[in-house]
């Protein structure tokens, strides 16, 4: 995180062999550092800082392969891994948080359920949090869910087409001009500048 207030994402990170663990783990803090600044500049215009999450886990059978035994997901050992660093992870944060008066704010990115999310919000409040509903975004009763609605660069772009042909402007036939706050460092909007000139070419 780069300020004492700060909001970010958490993402899983799976790897399917022992040797990509250890490629994983080797870059895992550069990974992080780049994504939360990356975040830090896509912050500029609201209170919050920059901040990332990347969580690790080694989801492999002793025998180092991928559980893939039957149909549910549920019921494999990586789904299993994933929900139990999810409530690691999230629970000793709220003993660093909760001891200062520093404030963390989360979102779901990478492999991030809602099973998770609700889980780390009733934590987040059975432990006394002061403000247990912001602790992480995207409940499915309150806001906007980042799943359900697409909130990543290819929705960005549906809800863009969608908001200028209510203004009359078909973007694939007619210029226009967006404005994208805070940046293109980010994945999302990095991606969605490549996106926009891929589905309205040069309008």
């Amino acid at each position: 995180r780069f300020r004492r207030i700060a909001r970010g994402g958490m993402r899983l990170v799976t790897p399917r062999s022992a040797e990509a663990i250890g490629w994983e783990r080797s870059r895992q803090f550069e990974e992080c550092f780049g994504l939360a600044y990356a975040q830090q500049l896509k912050n500029k215009d609201i209170p919050e800082g920059g901040s990332k999450a990347v969580i690790l886990v080694d989801a492999l059978t002793p025998e180092g392969r991928e559980d893939d035994v039957g149909d549910d997901d549920s019921m494999t050992l990586k789904f299993y891994a994933c929900r139990q660093a999810v409530k690691a992870f999230t629970d000793g944060l709220l003993d660093l948080v909760l001891d200062n008066d520093d404030m963390i704010y989360l979102g779901p990115d990478e492999q991030i359920i809602p099973e998770d999310i609700e889980w780390t919000v009733e934590n987040a409040a059975r432990r006394r949090h002061p403000t247990p509903d912001a602790f992480m975004s995207s409940k499915a009763d309150v806001g906007i869910n980042h799943k359900e609605y697409g909130v990543t660069s290819e929705g960005v772009v549906v809800y863009v087409e969608a908001a200028l042909k209510s203004m009359g402007i078909d973007p694939r036939t007619t210029p226009f001009t967006v404005k994208l706050t805070g940046g293109p460092d980010g994945d999302v909007a990095g991606n969605l500048l490549k996106i926009l000139f891929r589905d309205f070419g040069d309008n």
